[in-house]
């Protein structure tokens, strides 16, 4: 049985001096009132008020209970307090994890501007293009891209990320624009961590091989290369949309591109989400949707 049973009772019936003004104020009914002090003195085995037909008084004993319960009370109220103004203005540290590109170029400039509207907020960001554990690392939140795997955390969808096929114009001119993905095998493919591209035919989503001469882990790299007429190249929009406003890149097999991938900010499952981190995945949508 907790312990704190009857004392808000007792507290209000030994300020107000009857159980039925301590009942408005309580909004209960003095049978409840009576009930909680009654069962509080037979677990303190001690009598805290004197009871007649015309008023209530405290015992010595009361007295002194009151008032260091009421010290309690205070206590309880100002950490309610405290709670909820940390509840509703974001503060405190958060600890986070993204990809090293995408997290440099998106994710830390929103969080800096989060920062500047909160200034009571702590940040540790950890950049990696490995997947880090979040229970082990402590981290409050992960930026994850693409498909997620099962697992038990949990996840929203901040943004997505789409994946365009693309070339120079002076790679067109000189080698021809292919028109279906089996041309692809006559045509210098620009490679990155893996020498599959995700495409679409017909409707569905598969994974086909390529090749050519360059292989690099950095997407920037590859547009550059790109640009400078060596090859074809698949990359998510971020790193082209530029080149591809300007004419430097162009697309080809638009049929074929994947359907876009999402970009999820994954957290531990926790019964109640902190209000720093709600508060950042909030921001996060708006920043990410203009990516």
């Amino acid at each position: 049985m907790s312990r704190w049973l009857g004392i808000d009772e007792f507290i209000a019936v030994g300020e107000e001096g009857s159980f039925t003004r301590a009942s408005v104020v309580l909004g209960v009914s003095v049978a409840h009132i009576s009930r909680q002090v009654t069962q509080l003195e037979q677990r303190l085995n001690t009598q805290l008020l004197t009871r007649t037909t015309r008023k209530v008084v405290l015992t010595k004993e009361g007295e002194a209970f009151l008032h260091q319960t009421k010290h309690l009370q205070h206590a309880m109220d100002d950490a309610t307090a405290l709670l909820a103004e940390q509840q509703s203005t974001p503060k405190g540290k958060i600890k986070l994890t993204a990809p090293v590109m995408y997290g440099e170029t998106f994710v830390m400039p929103a969080v800096h501007t989060f920062m500047q509207q909160y200034p009571d907020l702590e940040v540790v960001m950890s950049l990696s293009n490995e997947q880090e554990n979040l229970l082990e690392g402590g981290f409050d939140l992960a930026i994850r891209l693409g498909h997620l795997k099962d697992s038990s955390l949990k996840a929203r969808r901040l943004s997505a990320r789409h994946f365009v096929i693309c070339c120079s114009k002076a790679y067109l001119e000189r080698f021809g624009e292919p028109h279906t993905l089996a041309e692809l095998q006559q045509h210098q493919c620009l490679e990155g961590n893996s020498s599959y591209w995700r495409v679409c035919e017909q409707g569905r989503d598969k994974h086909i091989k390529i090749a050519g001469r360059l292989q690099c882990n950095s997407g920037w790299a590859l547009a550059d290369a790109a640009k400078k007429g060596l090859g074809i190249v698949q990359l998510p929009n971020y790193y082209i949309e530029k080149d591809l406003a300007e004419g430097n890149l162009v697309p080809i097999l638009t049929n074929n591109q994947p359907k876009p991938e999402g970009v999820w900010g994954v957290y531990p499952p926790r019964q109640f989400v902190a209000t720093n981190v709600k508060a950042l995945l909030d921001h996060l949508v708006a920043a990410l949707s203009l990516v």
